[in-house]
């Protein structure tokens, strides 16, 4: 249970991150993609990741997901952040 709530905490940040990101770009007029998880711009823009219900996720999340391990913490991050996104 306790794993939840630190997702659940990390998420928030994150999402938090991804919002200050996404200010920052609409002031300097670029309009360039922000990972829904690490809340970075990716090197190659919007040809370096996927995009999930709206939501970017760089090409370094994205490997990081296929990577992981069922059951590791890291697997559920990602279980929390798509449920998120389709319900």
């Amino acid at each position: 249970m306790m794993i939840h709530e630190d997702i659940k905490t990390q998420v928030k940040e994150i999402k938090e991150q991804v919002n200050i990101a996404l200010n920052e770009e609409k002031v300097l007029g670029k309009v360039l993609p922000v990972c829904y998880r690490c809340a970075q711009v990716p090197k190659n823009g919007l040809y370096d990741g996927f995009r999930v219900e709206g939501m970017f996720f760089c090409s370094d999340c994205q490997e990081e997901l296929f990577m992981a391990e069922q059951g590791s913490p890291e697997y559920q991050e990602f279980l929390f952040l798509i449920k998120g996104l389709l319900f």
